[in-house]
C-alpha cells in the first residue's frame, strides 16, 4: 500500500505537499514537456540514483531542457525530503519540468526549469505471482516517449484500460508496431525459453529500464546467457517461467501471461531456472544499505 507523504521538495525548498508544484502555465503541466524518475527509497537514502541520474540527464540532453540541480545536490535533496517525512522504505519521484511559458509549443526565452520530488510510503508488492494480460495498444520505436520517461505517460496508463485479456488484469504486456513484445507497462520483461533467458533489445520500442541493465550486467558477470532480441508474443505463451523488473520492484516472478484469443500460459513459480536467477542476483534487488546488498549497486 502506498500512502503520499506530508511533504515534498521544490526548487530547493521542502513544502507541504499541499502547496502546488506546478503551475498551470508550466509547460510540464500543461504539454507533459518534462522527464521524471522513479526512485526507491531503503533506509532513508535513494537506491541506485547513478543509474536514474544518468537517464535523466542524457534524456534532459536530448530535450534541451537544462536541469537546475547538480547530481551532489539532488540526492542531498532526495536524502533530505525522506528525513522530513520520516521515510525508511518507499518511492521518490523526481520531476524536471521545462518550466512556465506562454501558451502554444514555441520554447520559452527564458527558460526557468522546475524540478520537484514528491514521496510516498510502501512499495508495489504483489501477494501472488501477477498473470499479465495483453494490451491492444501499441508502442511506437519512433515515440520520444517510447525511449525516455516523459511527463506524458498516457500511453501507459491506456494500455491497461484495452485489453486482449480474458479478465482485465493489473499490468499487460504491451507490443510495438510490428506486433512484438516491447515491455510491460510499468516494467522490462525476461523469460526462459529453449535453454536461455530473452528480453526485448533496446532497438525495439522499449523503456531502457535502470533495472534491466542492472539484471542484464548481473546476469554477464554471472555467466547466464541472456539474447536480447524481437519475439512474438508466442515466445512468452512458450516460455517456462518469466520475471518483470523495475527499480521499485527489483525482480518480480510472474504466474504466467493472459494473451486473449492468442492463447494462455501459467509459468512455475519454483521453476529453477527462476530460483538460480533470484538467488544469484539477489544482491540486484533494491537496496542500499541492507543486509545482502551488492555494494555495486549501491549509492555512495
Amino acid at each position: 500500500m502506498k500512502t503520499s507523504a506530508p511533504w515534498h521538495w521544490l526548487n530547493g525548498a521542502v513544502q507541504p505537499a499541499g502547496t502546488p508544484a506546478l503551475a498551470l502555465a508550466d509547460r510540464g503541466a500543461a504539454l507533459g514537456d518534462g522527464l521524471f524518475e522513479t526512485i526507491r527509497i531503503e533506509a532513508g537514502q535513494p537506491c541506485h540514483f547513478d543509474g536514474h541520474w544518468a537517464r535523466l540527464t542524457a534524456s534532459a540532453a536530448l530535450l534541451r531542457i537544462a536541469v537546475p540541480y547538480s547530481k551532489s545536490q539532488t540526492v542531498q535533496a532526495l536524502r533530505k525530503l525522506a528525513g522530513a517525512n520520516a521515510m525508511d522504505r518507499g518511492a521518490a519521484r523526481l520531476i524536471l519540468s521545462r518550466g512556465p511559458a506562454p501558451r502554444g509549443l514555441a520554447l520559452p526565452t527564458k527558460p526557468a526549469p522546475v524540478m520537484a520530488i514528491t514521496m510516498s510510503a510502501g512499495l508495489p508488492r504483489y501477494p501472488q505471482p501477477p498473470v499479465l494480460g495483453l494490451s491492444r495498444l501499441r508502442r511506437n520505436p519512433w515515440s520520444v516517449s517510447c525511449a525516455h520517461k516523459t511527463l506524458s505517460y498516457i500511453d501507459a496508463v491506456a494500455a491497461r484500460l484495452h485489453q486482449h485479456s480474458a479478465a482485465m488484469r493489473a499490468e499487460v504486456v504491451m507490443r510495438d508496431v510490428a506486433g512484438d513484445i516491447a515491455s510491460a507497462s510499468a516494467a522490462n520483461l525476461f523469460w526462459w525459453h529453449e535453454e536461455s533467458w530473452h528480453t526485448p533489445a533496446l532497438n525495439g520500442a522499449i523503456l531502457p529500464g535502470t533495472m534491466r541493465a542492472r539484471v542484464l550486467q548481473g546476469m554477464a558477470e554471472a555467466g547466464i546467457a541472456v539474447r536480447e532480441g524481437r519475439y512474438a508474443p508466442e515466445a512468452m505463451l512458450q516460455a517456462e517461467c518469466a520475471f518483470m523488473s523495475n527499480a521499485l520492484i527489483g525482480m518480480q516472478v510472474l504466474g504466467g501471461v493472459d494473451f486473449g484469443t492468442l492463447g494462455a500460459a501459467r509459468y512455475e513459480a519454483t521453476s529453477p531456472r527462476w530460483m538460480q536467477v533470484q538467488d544469484t542476483l539477489r544482491g540486484l534487488q533494491p537496496s542500499w544499505s541492507g543486509a545482502g546488498a551488492d555494494k555495486r549497486f549501491r549509492q555512495d
